[in-house]
């Protein structure tokens, strides 16, 4: 299998069709972003106040949940608005990336068998595979890093670090066991989608092609890695490169006068949410069309 035709192509593919990203991707990136950058917050702040680090230990989820319900009671006009508005992009945030994921994989599946493709056609295709694919994000979210991490550090924050160090091992274990269920289930995804199969399926299907093509899809994995690497601190530097022009003007406006200096705070991270998103958006389109790529090559070795 020629991997360097394959990334090429993938990355052809990726530039030649701006309207996947924007439509596809981009939105599905900009609410990723948000939502991580949140989590962490809240987990940076939650292990602030755990007592972990000195100081008195306080139950932050009980404090935002009391500030939350004071507010509704004070306001329960705008505390109804809001709560049917965090649920409504709750379900989004939940069930717009699996949607757009799958109609990616099955647009980029028709573009390389040499079909035309298109916006209304993806929204289509998005929806017939939907519950499958939800199914298996559900499934696969369990021993996902994010859950494995989420675990831990509840663990972390509830018993002290002496006796988190006792059952660290276990989190491990569980994370190397997640790295190898993940490793096989590669292809799951696209078994769903391109094959039309169910979900139990699917990935014993991808199982046995990774065990079978082990070799391919390690390899692929490496350079993806490596790409996804130097993507990465790429971005980070495009990102750093704003802050430090704007980090003394921030500093010397916020000293002098606070609302300029909120301003144009608020402006550059609203820019740099706007290209990171992108950048996420262009990256995930690609990945995609590379595994898409990957996959076909490899079922027609079958």
């Amino acid at each position: 299998m020629n991997y360097r035709a394959i990334i090429r192509d993938a990355w052809v593919m990726t530039q030649s069709n701006k309207k996947l990203i924007w439509t596809f991707a981009f939105v599905p990136a900009l609410l990723t972003t948000i939502v991580f950058m949140g989590y962490m917050v809240y987990q940076f702040f939650a292990l602030r106040t755990s007592g972990l680090f000195g100081g008195e230990t306080k139950d932050l989820f009980s404090i935002i949940a009391k500030k939350l319900w004071q507010f509704i009671g004070n306001h329960p006009g705008v505390g109804v608005f809001l709560i049917v508005v965090a649920s409504v992009l709750g379900l989004v945030w939940l069930m717009l990336p699996v949607f757009t994921q799958g109609a990616l994989i099955q647009l980029l599946g028709r573009a390389r068998r040499g079909e035309e493709i298109s916006i209304l056609d993806g929204i289509g295709l998005g929806f017939r595979r939907f519950l499958q694919l939800f199914e298996y994000h559900l499934a696969i979210k369990s021993f996902g890093f994010v859950s494995v991490f989420t675990n831990a550090v509840f663990f972390l924050r509830s018993l002290g670090l002496e006796a988190f160090g006792v059952f660290i091992w276990i989190f491990l274990l569980i994370f190397v066991v997640g790295i190898f269920l993940t490793l096989l289930f590669t292809y799951s995804e696209y078994f769903i989608c391109l094959n039309d199969q169910g979900m139990f399926k699917s990935m014993m299907a991808s199982s046995s092609m990774v065990v079978r093509h082990w070799h391919h899809t390690f390899f692929m994995l490496l350079l993806m890695s490596f790409i996804t690497l130097r993507i990465v601190i790429n971005i980070a530097f495009a990102m750093l490169l704003p802050l430090l022009v704007m980090g003394p003007i921030l500093f010397f406006t916020s000293v002098t006068l606070v609302k300029i200096g909120v301003v144009v705070g608020g402006i550059v991270g609203l820019v740099g949410l706007y290209f990171a998103s992108y950048f996420v958006g262009v990256f995930n389109v690609f990945t995609t069309a590379v595994w898409t790529f990957t996959f076909l090559e490899l079922h027609e070795k079958k």
